[in-house]
């Protein structure tokens, strides 16, 4: 049994502060704290963490809570679905360039069926991550809407690729949701949103798992790929109708047998 890790890692520099991305919006911070702690009326001390995390960065997932107001969220999922098996499709691509239609249904024209599977993209774009996030953030491939479309009807349970995204880096990205302060926090749906990739396939119960690095995975090949995100769960109903968790970062691994 092979096992390889296809997550990018969180980057820090020598004051704990995000070095990858560091200015995309994203927060990641980490702080080393002390502690202590009695045992058998002996005093210990060790040494802890505190991590501040913006969820969509680094390799995560994106669930249909992100862009749906009544998606599904983490909580919604057992273990099992984040454990599946999964197939590569290598399609290299450049800075600007699309994924097409055509070019996946070559690629899949010899498989019969994918529902309840994960398909992954490997654009050869994860080379940029570390390297030069200029590029990697600002010029990276996506897939063109009627092949987003075309691969919602597959049944999958996550696509994933090398990429930040699945749609063009616009701000704001035609996201179909503001915050309205006078609701306390509810996410209330813009009057006809644009469809974009991200809301073509989530909305198809597609989970987008995003950032990956397939460097070590070879076109048409096949795998279990686990990818079980951070688990975090409401403790009241309250919580749960009033702050939506719509991505968390995953560590995601192929294992071969």
């Amino acid at each position: 049994m092979q096992i390889i890790d296809l997550t990018q890692p969180y980057l820090y520099d020598f004051v704990g502060e995000a070095a990858f991305p560091n200015f995309y919006n994203y927060e990641f911070h980490i702080k080393p704290t002390g502690h202590s702690i009695s045992i058998e009326k002996q005093t210990f001390q060790y040494l802890s963490a505190i991590i501040n995390l913006e969820t969509h960065c680094g390799t995560h997932i994106d669930f249909p809570s992100s862009l749906l107001i009544a998606g599904k969220e983490p909580r919604d999922y057992n273990i099992s679905n984040f454990v599946c098996e999964a197939l590569t499709v290598e399609i290299k691509k450049g800075e600007n360039e699309y994924i097409t239609t055509e070019e996946i249904i070559v690629k899949l024209k010899e498989i019969p069926s994918l529902r309840d599977k994960v398909l992954l993209i490997k654009t050869g774009f994860g080379k940029f991550w570390k390297t030069d996030f200029e590029t990697y953030y600002n010029s990276f491939p996506v897939i063109e809407r009627e092949c987003a479309e075309v691969i919602a009807n597959f049944g999958l349970t996550a696509l994933g690729i090398d990429c930040p995204a699945l749609d063009l880096p616009e701000f704001p990205p035609s996201f179909p949701y503001v915050i309205d302060e006078g609701a306390e926090g509810f996410l209330q749906p813009i009057k006809d949103p644009k469809a974009t990739n991200h809301l073509v396939l989530l909305n198809a119960n597609c989970m987008i798992i995003q950032n990956l690095n397939l460097e070590r995975v070879k076109d048409m090949e096949n795998f279990t790929i686990c990818f079980p995100p951070l688990r975090v769960e409401p403790v009241d109903n309250m919580a749960a109708k009033s702050i939506s968790v719509t991505a968390l970062p995953c560590r995601a691994f192929a294992i071969k047998t």
